[in-house]
């Protein structure tokens, strides 16, 4: 791979911030694969390392305006690689607690725990019911069948920020739909989650 100049780079991320598409593209395929390595060193997930490494570029197109072409871009997408590494570590540390402390309650109840995970899966259920039939469809085969982009794109026909983007709209309208069920809908919905 050629290492690219800083002037060429600076020139690339004037135009980036254009909207041009093929500065993006050039920007992507000059760091994409050193941050994949470092996102693999920091998450030992290639489906993660994936997942966020199509979540940071998305990102930097949001952001384009606001990117100066005089700062060192390497250094800002590798901090941004280093926080969304963080915020995945973080809400598994966080999963995890959530899945031993509802497994140690030493108080089971079966009958009220199926009718928790019950009103739990209505509640989920009529909040997809308002996603569009497409986020409906990608959200339900990623989040909850457990695909993978790449099976998601082969079943559907579409690219992998396509998924990337049904994916973020969704979990934002999830997120406001649900917000003020959203710590019942958490601790009943993990194991509904993990018991497949």
């Amino acid at each position: 791979m050629d290492i690219i100049q800083t002037t060429d780079e600076k020139e690339l991320l004037r135009r980036l911030q254009e909207g041009n598409e093929f500065a993006f593209k050039a920007l992507y395929e000059i760091y994409a694969p050193r941050l994949t390595m470092k996102l693999l060193q920091l998450l030992r997930s290639e489906e993660l390392a994936e997942d966020i490494l199509q979540d940071l570029f998305i990102k930097i197109w949001e952001v384009r305006h606001s990117i100066n072409p005089e700062l060192s871009f390497g250094a800002l997408v590798f901090k941004m690689a280093a926080n969304l590494s963080k915020n995945v570590y973080r809400r598994s540390v966080y999963d995890q607690l959530m899945r031993k402390q509802i497994n140690a309650d030493d108080s089971h109840n079966p009958i009220e725990e199926s009718l928790n995970q019950s009103e739990a899966k209505e509640l989920l259920y009529a909040a997809l019911n308002k996603l569009t039939p497409r986020q409906r469809e990608v959200y339900t085969m990623h989040k909850i069948d457990g695909l993978s982009y790449q099976e998601i794109s082969s079943r559907l026909n579409i690219s992998a920020s396509a998924i990337n983007h049904h994916i973020q709209e969704a979990n934002k309208q999830l997120r406001n739909i649900l917000r003020s069920n959203y710590i019942y809908l958490f601790a009943i919905l993990v194991p509904v989650f993990f018991e497949k």
